[in-house]
């Protein structure tokens, strides 16, 4: 194990796209707080500089939450991509690398891309919004819960692509790990609405991330009323979709 994850590290912290994704998370990060800025600037204006408090920081530290899997899913979900197309993954079965440790191995390696990300966005987010607009909550007990429910939720979309990539083996498997935020969103959607039962709509709304990603980011008050079950659900998702994805690797056929 120890040397599948040298080697992948090495080759993470070697290629360009690690960087490039990283600057791009920095910017977002920047960007919002300038729109934000800009925001409280426009409005304050529009009622004669009588504007006393504008839009806090706080929101900022969750504006990130939709984008990272596409960002995670760019830099490590590719990475698994070319192993398989370079016939890399061939390789470490030839010489004697369990497939169960192979798996485990992109696992770790694309959970460290994402909370590097992760932390990135929030330095710079706590640096530059909390310079120029201030926080009113940060860190309070509530927002530092919620921060901990994104990263759970986080490690559940990376399980997720790392499943999506390794199962696949090929490039459609990375565009849909990049894509699924998007097409979750739109089939549970259309799930919801197909049921009109109140308690099959909450479940749904609670079990699937990026409705979990939506919710934090609008300040939902059920986040902390169902926090434990909504948890649960991510916790759910990484494990079931990382033990699937890691049998299904090992009894696949690597051409």
């Amino acid at each position: 194990m120890a040397e599948l994850l040298a080697e992948g590290y090495r080759r993470l912290f070697k290629g360009k796209r690690f960087y490039i994704v990283m600057g791009v998370v920095a910017a977002i990060a920047v960007l919002f707080t300038m729109l934000y800025h800009f925001i409280n600037s426009m409005a304050s204006g529009l009622i004669g500089g009588g504007l006393d408090e504008g839009i806090p920081a706080d929101p900022l530290l969750f504006e990130g939450i939709g984008v990272m899997p596409l960002l995670v899913g760019i830099a490590a979900g590719m990475l698994i991509v070319q192993d398989f197309r370079n016939n890399t993954i061939r390789n470490k079965v030839i010489i004697g690398h369990s497939r169960i440790k192979i798996y485990l191995a992109n696992w770790i390696v694309s959970v460290t891309v994402m909370l590097i990300y992760l932390a990135v966005y929030l330095l710079f987010v706590i640096a530059f919004g909390g310079i120029i607009l201030g926080f009113d909550e940060f860190p309070s007990k509530a927002t530092m819960l919620n921060l901990l429910h994104v990263l759970l939720i986080e490690l559940a979309m990376t399980s997720f692509i790392v499943f999506l990539c390794n199962t696949m083996k090929n490039v459609g498997g990375f565009v849909l790990s990049i894509t699924m935020h998007y097409v979750v969103d739109m089939f549970s959607l259309v799930l919801m609405l197909l049921n009109k039962h109140p308690k099959i709509q909450e479940i749904i709304s609670e079990a699937v991330p990026t409705f979990q990603m939506s919710l934090i980011k609008n300040g939902y008050d059920e986040i902390q009323k169902h926090g434990v079950r909504m948890a649960l659900f991510m916790l759910a998702i990484t494990a079931v979709s990382t033990v699937v994805g890691a049998l299904l690797f090992k009894r696949s056929d690597l051409k």
